[in-house]
């Protein structure tokens, strides 16, 4: 049958509204998933709340942006003042990039106090597990987090944050069938080349899949490692990337993903130690603690007992550890399919709806982050990086980035990933940032802009007809949202997503990549 073209541009539209909104899509590994969605005769529009006055003060600033920041200078947050922490959410659009960007002063001293640079897990942390108690409308109290110890690490941050993600996607080439010897080395040269262009912090994955790329009691080794981590046969990624990172002047802040896990054939060939493969075994909590969604399983928020393990695994970084901060992305809830998640709302007995109920488990399991971070060491920060569409964050994701970048003890800075153009027809560049400024104006919460590395030189097939081109046709795009950020009132900084779209770009736009490091301010 023939369709009119206004028939065609219809379905056309729909198509694209389905995969941007539904909780039915596919999305590769190693993309972001917040990208807008234009439709011929619509834009997206994105609304944000007032901002409330934070009265917490946890300030992670130096005197001037090239100097890092002392741990004695940064007011920790009260013990007291710290929310009891709960649950967050895995990201359901699933069509947006990460970015990343830093910058580095060449004169920067790294600041250590008490924790050697070879400091390791040397024992295996105690777990006491919460009791359990059915998920609640609002959670309050159930994370009670596990005591890992404290680290006197004296942290290395910096007033303008200027950071590059390095991704588990890298750690294939440098990592995987490696010695220590060549690890140490690939990655020295990494942080070289970070240092090179003027930023100042590195990002790196800590745990991308409910696996660990540092030794933990808690989740197994990731696949792009041989063997058990930190064994007497082997070594020890995360310490001798915090070795390397330090000895530049580099801030090294652990990226977390708290939610997602391993697909059936990987988390089978685990083992039983591991509290994901118990619950993977146990016909009551499989299903339930953890649940499978599009090829892949995820850990629920609803349960105490899994935000507990969450905050217990960010406790056991910080505490063995001197990472500067944490860092958890986009991925809170993976769908917004009621099947998810129904056997936990309805034990509940909440008079909330399921969109409001997700958000607070999300919110209790950012909560339960913050405090973890602190709890082991007070100077570090704990940080967030949502994606940039603010509504899709809200509607879709149950990520109430509203309240984390206006209340108390969510976070110590917000990350978005901005991934768009000037050009973009839904979420132009400039407008989006500043309405990111908005919702932490009057806060403490630190404003670091992601950049989208990955699109120079590409077409953008998101960005409706107006910008479809605009990171062919242009080679400082990068540098002038850079300095469009800088302009913000509440600026804190840039990051670029990700470290091989900016050093190892493929042929077709090596030449433009190039170009774009060259205009990047110094």
């Amino acid at each position: 049958m023939l369709l009119s073209r206004r028939n065609k541009a219809f379905i056309m539209s729909a198509a694209l509204l389905c995969a941007a909104f539904s909780g039915c899509r596919k999305v590769s590994e190693d993309t972001p998933y917040n990208e807008p969605v234009i439709t011929p005769s619509a834009v997206i529009a994105e609304t944000s709340s007032e901002t409330q006055t934070r009265t917490e003060t946890v300030s992670i600033v130096s005197e001037s942006p090239s100097e890092p920041i002392s741990a004695k200078e940064t007011s920790a947050a009260s013990e007291t003042a710290m929310p009891e922490t709960e649950t967050e959410t895995v990201s359901a659009a699933e069509t947006a990039p990460v970015t990343e960007t830093t910058t580095v002063s060449e004169t920067t001293a790294v600041q250590k106090t008490t924790a050697s640079a070879e400091t390791t897990v040397t024992e295996k942390p105690r777990t006491t597990t919460a009791p359990a108690e059915t998920a609640t409308a609002a959670p309050k109290t159930e994370n009670t987090t596990a005591y890992y110890g404290s680290n006197g690490y004296s942290v290395l941050n910096y007033r303008e944050q200027k950071g590059i993600w390095i991704s588990f996607l890298e750690y294939g080439s440098i990592l995987k069938n490696k010695s220590a010897d060549s690890f140490r080395k690939s990655v020295g040269g990494y942080f070289d080349n970070v240092k090179s262009i003027g930023f100042n912090t590195v990002y790196v994955h800590a745990r991308a899949y409910g696996d660990a790329y540092y030794k933990s009691a808690l989740f197994p080794s990731g696949d792009r490692f041989n063997g058990e981590m930190g064994t007497s046969d082997s070594f020890d990624a995360l310490q001798i990337m915090i070795e390397e990172a330090h000895s530049r002047g580099l801030s090294i802040h652990a990226w977390v993903n708290p939610m997602r896990l391993m697909t059936d054939s990987q988390i089978q060939n685990i083992s039983d130690k591991y509290p994901v493969k118990k619950w993977y075994n146990d016909k009551d909590k499989n299903g339930t603690y953890i649940v499978k969604y599009d090829g892949r399983w995820y850990l629920n928020p609803a349960y105490p007992e899994v935000r507990q393990l969450i905050c217990d695994g960010v406790s056991e970084i910080v505490s063995a550890y001197d990472v500067d901060g944490v860092q958890i992305d986009d991925y809170f809830y993976p769908t917004q399919d009621l099947s998810f998640d129904s056997a936990a709302y309805s034990a509940s007995g909440t008079s909330l709806s399921v969109s409001q109920w997700r958000t607070e488990n999300v919110n209790a399991m950012v909560r339960g982050l913050y405090k973890a971070v602190h709890k082991a060491n007070p100077d570090a920060v704990f940080g967030i990086s949502p994606q940039g569409n603010i509504a899709n964050n809200r509607d879709t994701l149950y990520a109430d980035v509203e309240s984390w970048c206006a209340g108390s003890g969510y976070c110590d800075y917000i990350l978005p990933q901005i991934y768009f153009g000037f050009e973009n027809a839904a979420l132009p560049f400039d407008k989006t940032a500043k309405e990111w400024d908005k919702l932490v104006s009057g806060s403490n919460v630190k404003l670091v802009i992601g950049l989208a590395g990955y699109k120079i030189g590409a077409e953008d097939s998101y960005a409706g007809a107006s910008g479809k081109n605009e990171w062919i046709n242009n080679s400082d795009i990068i540098s002038r949202q850079m300095q469009t950020a800088a302009a913000l009132d509440n600026y804190g900084g840039a990051a670029i997503f990700r470290y091989a779209s900016i050093f190892e770009p493929s042929a077709e736009v090596s030449a433009q990549v190039s170009k774009e490091m060259e205009n990047i301010p110094k």
